[in-house]
């Protein structure tokens, strides 16, 4: 049994991470003696705001979605990971050495993690030098990524943000978005009165038809307007 899942860990580790293609066998089981292999279904909160970190989370499968949240229960949506990525802010903790977690992760399809645990990260650098550099970069990417998304929320007005938004979850205005009034306010990090003003406004000029929890675009081209 242990030998089958060392396989599945082995496997899915060398489709979904190319760093892992060059390692040697020796470094690939020293990895995989560091590591929990966790499946979680669709809906599923990974890691709440406080709670502890078990290690870094490399997602072999699905996508989580990392958020932000103040004390009135708000919401914002810093990023989001893919397979093939990691969590930067898991790795934050575990290369920090801080042990509770900032942000809520939940899973927004099923997903396949791998955490890779504390003790693994002892190690000297240079034993395991393809995946430091993997997981350097993906920190630096993505923190990239979330100064951009908090300058958008601080600087940039809700209605082009929802319009955008809108845009990229239709498909270019050419699907239904499928969103409640609250889960389009959670993504952008604002109140669910504000996002529902707006949506009127886009209704009551034609650009949006709304119904409950569905979203049909009925002017891309305006929205596109607004998007940009």
């Amino acid at each position: 049994m242990a030998e089958k899942k060392r396989e599945e860990f082995v496997q899915l580790l060398l489709e979904n991470f190319e760093f892992a293609r060059e390692l040697t066998p020796e470094q690939i089981e020293r990895l995989f003696e560091h590591s929990v292999y966790q499946e979680v279904p669709a809906g599923t909160i990974v890691a709440e705001k406080g709670s502890y970190c078990p290690g870094l989370a490399l997602l072999l499968f699905g996508e989580l979605r990392v958020a932000m949240s103040s004390d009135d229960g708000r919401e914002a949506t810093i990023y989001r990971i893919g397979k093939g990525k990691i969590c930067p802010l898991s790795a934050a903790c575990i290369l920090g050495g801080y042990s509770g977690n900032t942000v809520t992760v939940t899973a927004e399809t099923v997903c396949k993690v791998i955490w890779v645990k504390r003790p693994y990260f002892l190690q000297p650098l240079g034993e395991n030098e393809p995946f430091y550099r993997f997981v350097m970069g993906d920190i630096s990417m993505r923190l990239f990524e979330a100064t951009e998304i908090m300058d958008s929320i601080a600087f940039i007005p809700v209605r082009k943000r929802l319009a955008n938004l809108l845009y990229i979850k239709s498909h270019g205005g050419n699907s239904p978005v499928y969103a409640t009034h609250e889960n389009l306010a959670r993504e952008l990090g604002t109140a669910r009165e504000v996002i529902s003003r707006e949506l009127k406004g886009f209704e009551r000029t034609g650009i949006l038809k709304l119904s409950r929890g569905k979203l049909e675009v009925t002017d891309s081209e305006e929205l596109e307007k607004l998007a940009l």
